[in-house]
């Protein structure tokens, strides 16, 4: 067994709700200045026309290798002594990983900002602390209603950041504009944290015979279900980074105008929001990976429509589909590891296959950035992007047929 709970203690013991709204909006803006930010700042009008768009998917694609690196360490802090200081420190290292890119003058300079601050920052604000919390924080029972709630108002993050840093590259120039969400990060993130998020308990941990690190490494190694999962995981990741980081370059690129391209992604954003309530309902009675695996086809069939965009239907139609199945299609990953490993080594586990996931992941921007650079445009990566949806849904349905020993009696999957 990777862990073995006490028993679910009662409800008092439970910090109540009060974080999960300040949690959810670092989270939100956390998204939104880098990821969701990171696909302005690559266009044309902003860094983009200083810096090639190999060097720019570069740094981004290492800083969320270097994200990856520290799940492990940040989801065994977790476990020990809760996320507000790790809350606290990432928009901490946002900030200065934003401000540190609005002066980069050389390529060397970005890849710096975003590998040795953004990265880490990545780790610290991003979903796998808010997961972590989930398990800590809230009781059984409540733990889909906040799960829900978190990836709802996070989800809201592109609808909001596109078409502000879209419009604040106009206004101000695509440095001061960095610099400027840089502060919000750390003004949200740093109240959260000091005011909002609950202090760590020791009676938090709940839990007897937690197994050491390795011990809980070796077994997960050993479960084929964690590990055709995980390589799916991989896949929709790598592929997601690839869509989102370039597609707004992606119809730039052949003559949609930045402010269009933004309005429409912010939309797609806006569509995402159903399915970020609606999935972990839909999951608890058809079985989470098999909405999961069914969300991944949709998903592929978006990008597919971006690989000919000359038609402003193609690109009405990728940012409609992708909007409304991708908010729910790595948010659920929380209830399928929730509901196969919930315990006081949960984020050990999540953060375990986090770093594997990531470290495959982080090439996906890079991989798309070269292969644009090298066949001089955006048609080629964006087929080979949808190839990995498509095989991620199989190997999801895969692995939701593996029972490990140790399986929960009448455990859906």
């Amino acid at each position: 067994m990777l862990c073995c709970r006490m028993g679910d203690p009662d409800e008092t013991t439970y910090p109540g709700r009060r974080w999960v709204v300040p949690l959810s909006g670092t989270v939100m803006v956390g998204f939104g200045v880098i990821l969701y930010g990171f696909s302005v700042y690559a266009t044309d009008q902003a860094a983009g026309a200083e810096f090639s768009q190999t060097a720019l998917s570069l740094a981004y694609g290492g800083s969320v290798f270097v994200g990856g690196l520290l799940a492990l360490p940040v989801g065994r802090f977790a476990d020990n002594h809760g996320v507000r200081l790790i809350v606290g420190a990432g928009a901490l290292l946002g900030f200065v990983g934003l401000a540190a890119f609005s002066i980069s003058n050389q390529p060397w300079q970005v890849v710096a900002a975003w590998w040795v601050f953004l990265g880490p920052a990545q780790a610290m604000i991003y979903y796998e602390p808010a997961y972590v919390a989930i398990d800590q924080w809230s009781p059984p029972k409540d733990r889909a209603r906040t799960l829900a709630t978190i990836t709802l108002i996070g989800g809201v993050a592109g609808i909001i950041f596109i078409p502000l840093a879209a419009q604040l590259v106009s206004l101000l120039g695509w440095r001061s504009a960095v610099l400027l969400l840089g502060f919000l990060l750390l003004v949200v993130g740093g109240a959260s944290a000091c005011f909002a998020l609950p202090q760590w308990r020791s009676d938090m941990t709940r839990m007897q015979n937690v197994s050491g690190l390795g011990g809980v490494t070796s077994e997960l190694i050993r479960d084929r279900r964690f590990v055709l999962y995980s390589v799916a995981l991989m896949l929709i990741l790598l592929a997601t980074q690839g869509v989102i980081v370039h597609r707004v370059a992606r119809f730039e690129e052949v003559g949609y105008s930045l402010t269009t391209v933004a309005l429409w992604a912010a939309v797609a954003s806006a569509m995402s929001l159903p399915g970020r309530w609606i999935a972990p309902r839909l999951a608890d009675r058809f079985g989470a990976t098999r909405v999961q695996a069914v969300i991944a086809l949709i998903v592929a069939f978006s990008v597919v429509l971006m690989v000919d965009d000359t038609q402003s239907w193609r690109m009405i139609g990728h940012f409609f589909l992708f909007g409304l199945a991708f908010g729910a299609l790595l948010p659920l990953r929380a209830m399928v590891m929730g509901n196969w490993f919930s315990g006081p080594t949960y984020g050990r586990i999540m953060g375990t296959q986090w770093t594997a996931v990531v470290l495959v992941s982080a090439a996906g921007p890079l991989l798309v950035g070269v292969l644009r650079d090298v066949t001089g445009g955006y048609q080629t990566p964006f087929i080979l992007l949808a190839m990995f949806y498509l095989a991620a849904a199989a190997v999801i349905v895969s692995s939701g047929r593996v029972r490990p020993s140790y399986a929960k009696a009448g455990q859906r999957t």
